[in-house]
């Protein structure tokens, strides 16, 4: 269609083509485009002196064609006009109001106001290269180079951009192949020439960006931004070998991780010179390519042999990776594997310790500070008060389901006096602990005499029981007053003892005496009866046939 076919007059088109014109927009060569339905059959573009109702038409055109969307070079979709639009010589740079005529497939035509023509310098970058494809480990720098230049649309001529403007460079980068990407920004300014340089040291893929003039005058309608070439990096091989000086320290102390570092060149595998090492206690990822992420115990740098040699602590036992830190430039993120025991404090809670009259030590504990099922204890004594120990009895913590805690439970013989303890000594999981040391004593006991009188009574007849009870002071033997006695009987053929008198005490010179009924033939014997602080004792058992 041409601009002076004669339109029908303007009505209200249908709801299916209700969408009409929502914006237009200012190329950067010039052309307006007008976002509206592709289903339109004729679009006219005016541009008017002003936004008066009888501003006078500067321009206006309907040689127009649809365009589709390019998001590479930011191209809007809508109808573009063919060409800039040319505006009466000598109409100042500025924004100009734009009305858009069009016709919809119904046939009904629609005008549209609201529109800005940008009748201003257009300035962007035309051009922008690197001076390398590629980086490496040891040629890391590379320059950005570029040129600006300004379309003028009151003469049509292109012309280096003004000196001194500004580019903002925004560099996407990638740590990894698809991975790890984040975005640097940078500023470079033009010459005289409209020429910038910008060095820029990437330690990484360069996978694209824009260059976009910005901060522009107001005469100045800055460009879409224009593509950043993209950089590769050239990657190397290495090999690492690293020992721990200890396999087990305490928690808090460092190990020594040292070793070597090699790389392989044209000349086959050498020292690897002033790289930074890492140790941490999980296994290094392929895309940890910058960072070392966390856990790290250690770090250190690589002698101009390849050597390195650091301290590094960890907090539990655990496996310890050596590697490089991260960098693009390694193929392959290689690492040496070894172990470290770090023992775990433990300590004990209702620790208690007792000595009985038979001279069974029994000693119980509760084990707090981790799950030491199976852990070595020992129950330990001491006969100086507490300078030397010895071990007694050893046993294995054990779990207590119904409390969820560990546990001891060691029984042994002891001594007549002596101090006792309990203790862990260092194991990989566990730090070494003892128990606080406990005195442990009762007195000696014995029987000096046991009689029964008449050696031959009758059956049914009383007899006398007689004898005398001792205790052990030092070296001596003195008499234990207050004990009490209890006389027992087994029947003949039976194997059961019975008792027929108990809670008989001795005098003062330990001495008892009491009168017992004769069952018949069997064994007969007295014992001492419980008593605080001493020792369980009993006479020599006695048969007696009775008549």
């Amino acid at each position: 269609m041409t601009a002076g076919l004669a339109l029908p007059a303007l009505v209200t088109a249908p709801a299916v083509y209700a969408a009409g014109v929502t914006r237009t927009t200012t190329s950067d060569d010039g052309r307006i485009v007008v976002d509206l339905t592709s289903e339109a059959l004729w679009v006219k573009v005016s541009v008017l002196a002003s936004s008066a109702p009888d501003a006078a038409v500067l321009a206006s055109t309907d040689d127009v064609s649809w365009q589709s969307a390019d998001e590479a070079t930011d191209r809007p979709y809508g109808w573009a006009t063919a060409e800039a639009l040319k505006l009466p010589e000598g109409t100042p740079l500025g924004d100009y109001p734009v009305v858009v005529e069009y016709r919809l497939p119904s046939g009904t035509v629609q005008k549209w106001t609201g529109g800005t023509y940008s009748h201003k310098l257009h300035t962007g970058v035309s051009k922008l290269s690197f001076d390398r494809t590629t980086t490496s480990y040891d040629k890391r720098d590379v320059v950005l180079s570029g040129t600006a230049t300004t379309w003028d649309p009151s003469t049509g001529a292109r012309t280096p951009a003004r000196e001194g403007t500004k580019v903002k460079i925004s560099i996407d980068l990638s740590d990894i192949m698809g991975g790890g990407r984040r975005t640097v920004d940078a500023a470079a300014v033009t010459g005289a020439d409209g020429g910038f340089t910008m060095p820029f040291t990437p330690n990484a893929v360069i996978r694209g960006g824009s260059a976009t003039v910005v901060d522009a005058a107001a005469d100045t309608d800055p460009n879409a931004g224009y593509k950043v070439p993209e950089v590769g990096v050239e990657t190397l091989q290495y090999r690492i070998n690293a020992d721990l000086n200890k396999y087990r320290v305490a928690k808090g102390t460092d190990v020594t991780v040292s070793g070597r570092v090699e790389r392989l060149t044209q000349d086959g595998w050498q020292p690897f010179a002033n790289v930074p090492v890492v140790t941490r206690n999980t296994e290094p990822d392929y895309y940890d390519r910058t960072d070392p992420g966390t856990n790290v115990m250690g770090s250190g740098t690589t002698t101009a042999g390849g050597t390195f040699s650091y301290g590094a602590r960890a907090t539990y036992a655990t496996q310890v990776y050596t590697f490089l830190r991260p960098s693009v430039y390694y193929q392959n993120i290689n690492f040496d594997q070894g172990e470290i025991a770090v023992p775990q404090p433990i300590w004990y809670s209702g620790v208690r310790t007792t000595l009985d009259e038979f001279g069974s030590v029994h000693a119980t504990a509760r084990v707090n500070g981790g799950s030491c099922e199976n852990e070595p204890v020992y129950l330990q004594v001491s006969f100086d008060k507490g300078r030397t120990w010895g071990n007694l009895k050893y046993g294995k913590m054990q779990w207590d389901n119904s409390f969820s805690y560990c546990k001891v439970d060691i029984t042994t013989w002891g001594y007549v006096s002596a101090t006792y303890r309990l203790y862990h000594y260092e194991t990989d999981l566990f730090a070494a602990r003892e128990s606080a040391p406990v005195s442990l004593s009762r007195i000696e006991t014995r029987f000096s005499a046991f009689t029964i009188s008449p050696t031959r009574p009758r059956v049914n007849s009383y007899m006398t029981v007689t004898g005398t009870v001792q205790k052990k002071i030092g070296t001596a033997w003195k008499p234990l007053a207050g004990a009490k006695v209890m006389l027992l009987f087994r029947p003949k053929g039976d194997r059961q003892w019975y008792w027929v008198k108990r809670d008989v005490p001795t005098n003062t010179y330990g001495n008892f005496n009491f009168k017992a009924k004769n069952y018949g033939d069997g064994s007969w014997i007295v014992l001492k009866q419980s008593q605080n602080g001493y020792f369980y004792s009993e006479a020599k058992g006695k048969y007696i046939d009775a008549l």
